[in-house]
Parts: C-alpha cells; structure tokens; sequence
C-alpha cells in the first residue's frame, strides 16, 4: 500500500509542541507523520459507526475531542494521587 502525499496547514505552535514531545522517541518529523496517519487511520475506521448515530457526525467528533482533551486532566489527577504533584507544579512553572 502506497502513500499518498497530502498538504496539511497546523498551528506552528501546536506543532512545535508535538514535535518536541516526540522528539525523544526518535525523529520528530517521522514520528509527527506517524501520528497523523494514526490519527486518520482510526477515525476512517470509527466513521461508519459515528455515521450511525443520532447525535451527528460532527457532535461526536466534537465529544471525542473534548474527551481526548480531559484525558490529560485524568493522567494529572493520577499523578497527583500518588504524590508527585511537584512534578505537575515544575511543568506548569516552565510553560510560563
């Protein structure tokens, strides 16, 4: 299966962010395409099913992304749990 090329315009912030965060597992570029292939994979996958529902398309996409959204709010909540709330204390200071 061949890849198709496909021009695609993203925040630079939000890309410098991505491509930072990947930067430590390998080639961020690589790793940056990687995930958007993902990305698209899936949602090609999940399309049908979300098709079907009676909440549209487009709530359902927007309810996922709001999900993947407060999915970083639960890993914080974990981390503080157990104790190391000075390490989300230490990222929160460096974004500044």
């Amino acid at each position: 299966m061949g890849l198709k090329t496909y021009s695609l315009r993203l925040d630079e912030e939000e890309f410098e962010k991505l491509k930072k965060a990947l930067s430590e597992h390998g080639d961020p570029d690589l790793n940056v395409g990687y995930v958007i292939r993902a990305y698209i994979r899936d949602l090609n996958r999940a399309l049908p099913n979300l098709k079907k529902s009676d909440l549209g398309l487009r709530n359902n996409l927007a309810f996922w992304g709001s999900f993947m959204r407060h999915l970083n709010r639960l890993v914080d909540i974990e981390i503080i749990s157990k104790g190391q709330g000075k390490k989300i204390w230490k990222e929160i200071l460096e974004e500044k």
